[in-house]
């Protein structure tokens, strides 16, 4: 066949399913210590963007123009044909299995008969299917397989995940450990009967990702892959990084706008360290302090700076930043008492300006300039003081430091001091500017103000600022689209809440009362039917020139004739 047919319906799966999960209807199962797993669910399929609307898009006609295989074409016209029942979930995850590793999708079967006509058919290397117990077992080559029952399926294919620590250490036995087909077949089929306490879906941290409402949920587990550095971290206690640590979250295609709702979960030792030094807050002061009206950028956090050494003591990591510090004569209480915690960074006033460099040609001799359009930014960074005879000892060092450094490098930088702020920048006057105090009341500062984290991207004044700068016509109606297409992004997080570190990101498009998986739909279906335009005029020329000698003659003379 000339295509992968599983390939094939998962695209399509993936374009039109993408709605909310709420239940485990399906019966889906995930081993509760997957390294990541992805769950959606398409009871709602029309309700995003609808089947049609995707056949109508640019790439899928050439696709369907491309595929000769008749089964790849019913599945094409009509998913379901597949036997695959999208009205319940479907999930992917990978998970670590002992030395190895493997990847697996699975949903409900809708049409038994039919899924076994459409498994058949997923490889040219397809052996018969044969029977465990109740379950159906289809085995391909590249060690893959399918298992199904009446009511579910399997997709599962050997996934081996690479020790890094023996790799470190150079080990003879550092290659990737593989599964034979023998043992992928074993975990397919365990799946079916998976107790629920070992189930992922019974886990009350991913059962709180999941109340969220959401087109997809997304699970990662960080405990799994730090059992992939074989204990690496574990001289240093970095462990208490990912150690009973996971992280979740929610996709929401909403009118006007992509939502993702996050949850962190972390072992004992980490979220009482994060209780203890909990309700710090972005000011509305610290933002509006930039002196410019033409943000693009700003990230903004709150900090305990005792907190921080705690970490690194938690860490196990306190000896070597004191060690650091006590080099440069400066130590973690003093860095205690110097910082209050308020970190800003901004980028503002962006736009393409024409710049020309210099060189000498190396067989002439001669001067030779260039002309380049080139980005070019205000960028500052601020930290608030807390004592001042502590933070005017780190701005010695630090002084210090950069006069070592390339005068290159120094000449673009600028720093200053006062009692309550230390700023650094690439332009004085901004420097300056926020040092000296202000009040630029900038529009965005209620949405991320107030949280522990708050970060803010203009896209459409970048995008904007970045159009007169393209002279391919190609390429400046992809930009006309995309300032069509996207406004900004916010992203907030308000720290411990119910257990988890909650945190929320926003992307918001410029049309508000239209849903964002079909603006996102024929945003990529303009961008495909440029691009694929381009490419085949392209094409078209380069095999013309190749084939026809009277082409070939004029391609030639091109060069003369302009």
């Amino acid at each position: 066949m000339q295509r992968n047919l599983l390939s094939i319906l998962v695209l399509a799966i993936a374009m039109v399913s993408i709605v909310s999960c709420k239940t485990n209807k399906s019966g889906i199962a995930i081993p509760n210590d997957a390294s990541f797993a992805i769950v959606v669910n398409t009871s709602s399929l029309t309700s995003k963007v609808s089947w049609q609307e995707i056949q109508q898009s640019e790439w899928f006609k050439k696709l369907y123009a491309e595929e000769t295989d008749s089964l790849s074409r019913k599945l094409l016209n009509d998913p379901t044909s597949s036997g695959i029942d999208l009205k319940n979930e479907l999930a992917f995850f990978v998970k670590k299995q002992g030395k190895g590793g493997y990847l697996a999708f699975e949903g409900g079967v809708r049409d038994a008969a039919a899924f076994e006509v459409f498994a058949s058919r997923l490889n040219q290397d397809s052996k018969k299917a044969v029977k465990s117990g109740d379950v159906s077992v289809i085995t391909y080559s590249g060690k893959s397989l399918v298992a199904w029952t009446n009511n579910r399926f399997v997709y599962i294919t050997d996934a081996p995940i690479p020790d890094a620590g023996k790799s470190y250490l150079n080990k003879e036995d550092s290659q990737p450990f593989s599964f034979s087909t023998d043992s992928l077949q074993k975990f397919a089929v365990q799946l079916f009967d998976l107790p629920g306490k070992n189930n992922l879906m019974s886990d009350d941290r991913f059962a709180a990702v999941r109340k969220e409402s959401g087109d997809l949920h997304y699970w990662v587990n960080a405990e799994s892959y730090y059992n992939s550095l074989g204990g690496l971290l574990s001289v240093l206690k970095m462990n208490v990084l990912f150690e009973g640590n996971a992280y979740g979250a929610a996709l929401n295609f909403d009118n006007g706008k992509i939502t993702l709702k996050s949850k962190a979960f972390y072992n004992k030792d980490m979220k009482a360290l994060m209780e203890k030094y909990a309700g710090g807050k972005v000011t509305d002061a610290m933002i509006n302090r930039i002196p410019s009206k033409n943000v693009v950028a700003v990230f903004a956090f709150k900090y305990p700076p005792q907190g921080l050494i705690d970490l690194f003591k938690l860490m196990g990591v306190d000896g070597i930043v004191n060690g650091f510090l006590g080099g440069e004569g400066f130590s973690t209480e003093e860095f205690v008492k110097a910082n209050k915690g308020d970190v800003l960074l901004s980028v503002s006033d962006f736009e393409i300006k024409p710049t020309e460099t210099t060189f000498t040609d190396p067989e002439t001799g001669d001067p030779v300039t260039l002309k380049n359009e080139t980005p070019n930014a205000n960028i500052l960074f601020a930290t608030s003081v807390n004592e001042k005879p502590a933070f005017d000892k780190l701005f010695g060092i630090l002084q210090t430091k950069v006069q070592q450094l390339s005068p290159a490098i120094t000449s673009k930088v600028h720093f200053q001091l006062n009692n309550e702020w230390f700023a650094a920048g690439n332009s004085p006057e901004q420097v300056n500017g926020f040092l000296k105090g202000g009040n630029n009341q900038l529009p965005f500062t209620s949405r991320i103000s107030g949280k522990l984290f708050g970060g803010y991207i203009n896209v459409q004044q970048i995008l904007k600022n970045t159009a007169p700068a393209i002279t391919d016509s190609s390429a400046k109606v992809a930009m006309d689209l995309s300032v069509r297409m996207w406004q900004d992004i916010y992203m907030t997080s308000g720290g411990l809440k119910n257990g988890a570190f909650e945190g929320e990101a926003e992307i918001n498009l410029v049309d508000k009362s239209t849903n964002s998986l079909k603006q996102l739909n024929k945003y990529l279906d303009a961008i495909s039917k440029q691009l694929n335009g381009n490419r085949n005029q392209y094409d078209d020329q380069a095999v013309l020139k190749h084939s026809d000698p009277a082409a070939l003659s004029l391609a030639a003379l091109e060069p003369a004739l302009h």
